[in-house]
């Protein structure tokens, strides 16, 4: 007769800026699995939460190494908390189980009163299901949308008559201004909160690879600032590319060209530094018309984002 054996489960530890790397190079190769290429936004995002407090991370390692992990973004000011989990392509799921719970559990004693917000892919339906199966539930969908640039030079638009566009001055006075146009421009916004502040706005734009506010764009109306562009360039990529981090309008001054000028603007930038696509992300349900927008400039959305809500635990 054979002893009882029980397999204990997996060790899961508390992961930490040393381990940021490592995070996102299994997201990576979670991200070329399921869509066919890496997301360089995710791997920014990785290694600018592991450097915060307010990033709780968890993994399990396997001879491998990093097997799985999951973080739960406990930054004050957002609407819902994000958390997120990965599974090495080629193991079981159910491994991210306890790492899942672990993240759900932060958030919940940080917050058991804002939402538990994840995203996953939609080129990865056995993911969305399997998240479904530990209780979420889909609720809306962002999209990548991305633009391919030829080898010929983008033309620089002028402004909207009356409007002069700038870049943004890398002083507190001119990123203030900036945030006051970013916040009232995104107060209708899916997931938009008043507890936002201009200190945590910054410090989040200064951690990342790449900040540069020579690829901030301010137009301005009898000398305020009304819309703003915020890019950067994610040159570590492959193949390198830019991308648009922000696009805000206030409201009065919507629907005067605005808006694609800057993208075009922002477009000649990035060709003329030798980047031949450009990317954003966007909510597929966004009020304002951003959507249509994007797709008027030769913007096509190349990723869907299901984006799933967990009940309180």
């Amino acid at each position: 007769m054979l002893p009882d054996m029980t397999l204990s489960a997996p060790a899961v530890r508390r992961l930490g800026p040393a381990d940021a790397d490592a995070m996102a190079a299994l997201a990576t190769a979670c991200e070329i699995a399921e869509n066919g290429e890496p997301d360089p936004e995710l791997v920014d995002w990785i290694h600018l939460g592991a450097k915060r407090e307010a990033f709780s991370a968890y993994g399990i390692d396997d001879a491998d190494g990093l097997a799985a992990y999951s973080y739960a973004d406990l930054e004050p000011g957002q609407a819902a908390l994000e958390i997120d989990v990965h599974v090495r392509p080629g193991l079981d799921l159910d491994l991210g189980q306890p790492l899942l719970r672990a993240a759900r559990e932060a958030a919940a004693e940080y917050d058991a009163t804002k939402p538990t917000h994840i995203m996953a892919n939609s080129t990865a339906p056995h993911i969305c299901r399997w998240l479904e199966a530990q209780g979420a539930r889909e609720i809306r969908h962002f999209w990548r949308m991305a633009i391919e640039l030829t080898d010929t030079p983008p033309a620089v638009p002028e402004p909207p008559a009356g409007m002069t566009v700038r870049h943004a001055r890398d002083e507190e006075s001119d990123l203030r201004a900036v945030f006051e146009v970013t916040d009232t421009s995104f107060a209708e916004h899916f997931g938009h909160t008043d507890e936002r502040t201009y200190e945590r706005w910054i410090e989040h734009w200064r951690d990342r690879r790449g900040y540069d506010t020579s690829l901030w764009w301010v137009v301005e109306a009898e000398g305020q600032p009304v819309s703003v562009c915020l890019c950067i360039a994610f040159d570590e990529s492959e193949p390198p590319n830019g991308h648009v981090g922000t696009l805000g309008t206030l409201r009065e001054h919507r629907g005067k060209g605005i808006g694609s000028m800057l993208l075009k603007t922002a477009f000649a930038a990035f060709h003329s530094r030798g980047y031949r696509k450009v990317t954003l992300g966007v909510d597929s349900e966004n009020s304002t018309g951003a959507v249509r927008l994007y797709e008027q400039v030769g913007m096509t959305a190349v990723n869907d984002w299901p984006l799933l809500e967990f009940p309180p635990l």
